[in-house]
């Protein structure tokens, strides 16, 4: 699919043929929802979204989880590139943001969903200047947002969210994610490839199997936090009104038990599973499941150390990377281009494609067609 141009202005200037070469991968999916996660701010997650938005003839409807798209980073004190749909767009954003944006938007509907910023209105971009977006705060009312601009004409929903808002990219909510890394990610050059890899890692983590979504089925909709499954599969819910601060005592009910598969319901925090794995013998052999990697509040490290302590870590749905972006940006001194894109793409390997949207450089599955002209070949 040939993304033209359209109109809209976006504050980096993208190459047209990576886009494409990325909206072909993102058509190809079947998305219609389809979260962009920064790994960091300045991951270069608001420039992604604006590059499609801009550069693919394409109705796309836009909402964030939580508010996205400020003038100035928090963080850095830095200006950051801005949303700036095109004309017809349909973008979801509280009415706080339509005030401060000073954005002209038919609104078509109010929704019922309070923010800080006020309801969650759904409006037609003009297509002139710029606006932040901030949208509403629960997964839920996400859902129902996204429901509601396709309901209205989207051909497809960008979620503009970020790692530490990872549940926009949730299968409830999204059928595909885009993950945005970049220079910020670490201290160091390495240490910023390692943790991409690592993030990567864990928004890969296998599926489990179909008999073990077979024996978590019956406990998915009571809302159960823990659940252990014997050898022979017999089920034990275990008493807990949440997991969170209870690592020790789950541990130690899954020596009682004889624990074969650990099904936890909720989040899976840092804090759980350091004192999971502290107690529990060594090389215990045991699969930990959980509902997707969503639910995983814990740094991409801790999750790599699971695997070491003989446990895998599964989840019943898989989520769905589709690519991965890079920005060389960082303070005080930007990476050079290449050099950044080929050592993320090394470290991402044959697992997804990885594209610079603004310097044109591009690396494809070996299975994918080739690259866009001008960028690496695979």
């Amino acid at each position: 699919m040939t993304c033209a141009p359209a109109s809209g202005v976006a504050e980096a200037r993208p190459d047209a043929a990576t886009v494409d070469a990325l909206y072909d991968i993102i058509a190809g999916s079947g998305s219609r929802s389809l979260a962009v996660i920064g790994l960091v701010k300045n991951a270069g997650k608001t420039t992604v979204v604006n590059a499609l938005m801009a550069n693919c003839r394409h109705l796309f409807g836009l909402t964030s989880l939580g508010l996205d798209g400020e003038r100035i980073d928090h963080l850095t004190g830095l200006a950051k590139p801005r949303i700036a749909p095109p004309a017809g767009t349909l973008v979801a954003t509280t009415r706080g943001s339509l005030d401060r944006s000073r954005y002209a938007m038919d609104v078509l509907e109010e929704l019922p969903y309070h923010t800080p910023l006020g309801r969650v209105v759904i409006g037609r971009a003009g297509g002139e200047g710029q606006v932040e977006v901030s949208g509403p705060t629960t997964l839920a009312e996400l859902r129902g947002t996204v429901a509601r601009l396709l309901a209205l004409g989207a051909e497809q929903v960008l979620v503009d969210g970020a790692i530490n808002r990872l549940g926009s990219a949730s299968p409830r909510v999204s059928d595909g994610l885009v993950m945005a890394t970049g220079g910020m990610v670490g201290e160091t050059l390495d240490e910023a490839v390692e943790t991409t890899a690592a993030t990567l890692d864990t928004l890969l983590l296998p599926a489990a199997s179909p008999q073990t979504r077979a024996l978590v089925a019956p406990f998915l909709e009571e809302r159960t936090r823990a659940v252990s499954f014997d050898a022979r599969g017999a089920a034990t819910p275990l008493e807990l009104p949440t997991v969170v601060g209870e690592g020790v005592t789950v541990a130690r009910e899954v020596e009682r038990l004889g624990t074969r598969t650990l099904f936890i319901g909720g989040a899976l925090t840092q804090e759980f599973v350091e004192d999971f794995t502290r107690v529990l013998p060594p090389r215990r052999r045991l699969r930990l499941v959980v509902r997707d990697a969503t639910v995983l509040v814990l740094p991409p490290a801790t999750v790599s150390r699971i695997p070491r302590r003989g446990i895998a870590l599964e989840v019943l749905t898989p989520l769905r990377v589709l690519a991965v972006t890079a920005n060389p940006f960082r303070v005080p001194q930007p990476y050079q281009p290449k050099v950044f894109f080929n050592a993320v793409a090394d470290a991402v390997g044959d697992r997804v494609p990885v594209f610079d949207v603004v310097n044109g450089l591009a690396r494809l599955q070996k299975s994918s067609c080739a690259s866009p002209a001008g960028t690496n070949p695979p």
